[in-house]
């Protein structure tokens, strides 16, 4: 997966989590982007969670936590 000029290596739930991004992002341009909810019962909501901070260090967009619950927090693109 390339984004910018570097390849990420990214594990299966980062991965779907930014194709969600992404796609969200191109079909939904005016509104937020909320973290979606726990997708696979076999993760716990603790993995969850880094997956999306690993998610927000490699760059792949930034996490607005002001929200009580994850589901309630807002991803949005890094800018530069």
């Amino acid at each position: 997966m390339q984004h910018g000029t570097k390849t990420l290596s990214l594990t299966i739930n980062q991965r779907n989590l930014y194709m969600y991004f992404l796609a969200h992002c191109k079909n939904n341009q005016n509104t937020p982007c909320f973290v979606p909810k726990l997708p696979v019962q076999g993760n716990s909501k603790a993995d969850y969670i880094r997956c999306i901070k690993a998610c927000e260090e490699k760059g792949l967009f930034i996490v607005d936590r002001s929200a009580d619950n994850y589901t309630g927090w807002i991803m949005m693109p890094v800018t530069t």
